[in-house]
């Protein structure tokens, strides 16, 4: 339930299937243990590459992303998967334009990382 179902299918069916060399009809109960291990290398390791922006003049915030009730509000931890974390426009917050989305970026950005920081301490 991490991704939204039609991206699930564009990404089994355009990417991973014919990465592992299966038929985009099978379902993961059919996959080798070997598939599956492939499939997750492929899920980690996939990049989007960035094809440019439309300038600073039209970056705004946009609307979507991670349910807040989805996370740790003061934290940003996400309650399914421990140790993952989302700040900044990944979070399905909206506001006025004119700063406050850089605002909201760095206090998340900072819950996160001070929690991460603390979860750590002692580790090394």
């Amino acid at each position: 339930n991490h991704f939204p179902r039609r991206f699930a299918k564009a990404f089994w069916e355009h990417l991973a299937a014919p990465a592992l060399g299966v038929s985009p009809a099978a379902g993961l109960s059919e996959l080798s243990r070997e598939h599956l291990r492939q499939l997750a290398r492929l899920v980690k390791h996939w990049e989007i590459p960035i094809a440019g922006t439309e300038g600073y003049p039209k970056a705004e915030v946009t609307c979507g992303g991670i349910a807040t009730h989805e996370l740790s509000e003061d934290t940003m931890a996400a309650h399914r998967v421990p140790g993952l974390y989302f700040v900044g426009e990944a979070v399905d917050v909206t506001g006025w334009l004119g700063g406050y989305n850089f605002q909201w970026a760095w206090a998340s950005g900072y819950a996160a990382g001070s929690s991460v920081r603390a979860s750590t301490r002692g580790t090394r």
